[in-house]
């Protein structure tokens, strides 16, 4: 067995970010580098990718739902095992007893301070997006309510969606967040685990788009950026559009329209929904929560031609994932087959596994394939 210590003095000589920096190009946000995640990202030179962030001790990725330290994203990305990922990092070295206690000191007081940090970062971010949340207009009359009904949707009373007129779009320069455009946006706020507000997701407008969605392109890079961001803290939460207390009955899928979709067809079709919380988990990734192992997906390649791994069906039930209240007896989980497949189905097996009790039904319902649940909406 190596040494906490061997190991302590082999991450020291192996800075994360370096390593992570030669297999994806990443960029800096605050004290972190952001980027493509080089285990699950196919394009590794994209510079509007954010999933993935990282700094000398530690990583991320919002799409794996993964983290760890240096000699786990080897183990990740090179396929290796972890006494192959010590070697392959040059391997663990004996040390004395007071380089022992040096390393381990430091790697306390490093672990203290990015806690201190990450804590009034979370606590600064939490307070300043739920003054936005507050100061949001009502939907009804708003930019939002015209994106909504340009998608063939309807806000139900009392969803929990409003908009901001002028929200700007924040993109990483260097160690600053600098606003490349202002303009209307879809808000709704996302509940944490506990119940508490925890952050927001943005959906930005642009009415003169075939879609209503924003289609914004990097100054600098020329990419094109994503129209959906959130921010705060998303880690098994997730965006109540109908709350109901103590619901026996769940829909739940990845996007707002898509739920919202599925909500005004089941209306339309009388169905009583009085009982029925409708959800959306934020993101795909947020939806299954971490996998117990990843997969090899069947046509993705990463940019050196070997077969690229996803997350795969099975949940890591020892990390937590998006509670469900007890009350519930049946859950719909939405399948958007817009998406890659494969990902999304093991995302779905993984939400699945996690919810799963004796006594609770859980199904899947799946759009058509390249048509998602608003396109038939309108279609209808």
């Amino acid at each position: 067995m190596i040494p906490e210590s061997a190991l302590d003095e082999l991450r020291a000589r192996n800075p994360l970010d370096e390593l992570a920096g030669k297999w994806v190009s990443l960029r800096r946000a605050g004290k972190k580098l952001i980027g493509p995640c080089p285990v699950c990202s196919s394009d590794r030179a994209s510079r509007t990718a954010t999933r993935f962030e990282c700094d000398a001790d530690g990583w991320c990725c919002a799409v794996c739902v993964d983290g760890g330290d240096v000699i786990k994203l080897v183990q990740k990305v090179e396929g290796k095992s972890f006494l192959e990922a010590v070697e392959w990092l040059g391997g663990a070295r004996e040390i004395d007893a007071a380089r022992a206690a040096e390393l381990d000191a430091a790697r306390r007081k490093k672990a203290e301070q990015r806690e201190r940090e990450n804590n009034h970062f979370r606590d600064r971010e939490r307070r300043t997006l739920w003054n936005i949340w507050l100061n949001a207009a009502p939907i009804a009359g708003t930019p939002a309510q015209a994106y909504l009904e340009r998608r063939g949707l309807e806000a139900p009373p009392g969803a929990r969606l409003k908009c901001v007129v002028e929200m700007p779009y924040f993109v990483a320069r260097g160690h600053d967040q600098v606003a490349i455009h202002r303009g209307p946006a879809m808000v709704a706020p996302i509940i944490r685990p506990d119940g508490h507000f925890g952050g927001l997701h943005f959906t930005y407008i642009d009415m003169s788009a075939p879609k209503g969605k924003l289609a914004l392109k990097d100054p600098e890079t020329g990419e094109l950026l994503p129209a959906k961001k959130s921010r705060g803290s998303k880690k098994d939460g997730h965006i109540e559009l109908i709350p109901v207390k103590d619901p026996p009955a769940l829909v739940i899928g990845e996007g707002i329209e898509k739920v919202l979709a599925v909500w005004l067809a089941l209306a339309r079709a009388g169905r009583d929904l009085t009982a029925t919380a409708f959800r959306t988990s934020v993101d795909l990734g947020n939806l299954g929560g971490r996998a117990g192992e990843t997969v090899t997906h069947p046509t993705l390649k990463t940019e050196k031609g070997r077969a690229q791994r996803v997350p795969g069906p099975l949940p890591d039930l020892a990390t937590p994932g998006i509670p469900v209240p007890d009350s519930i007896e049946q859950i719909i989980i939405l399948g958007d087959s817009t998406s890659d497949r494969l990902t999304t189905r093991c995302a779905i097996a993984r939400a699945a596994g996690r919810w799963a009790r004796v006594g609770r039904a859980i199904r899947v319902a799946w759009s058509p394939d390249g048509a998602d649940f608003d396109d038939l909406l309108r279609a209808a």
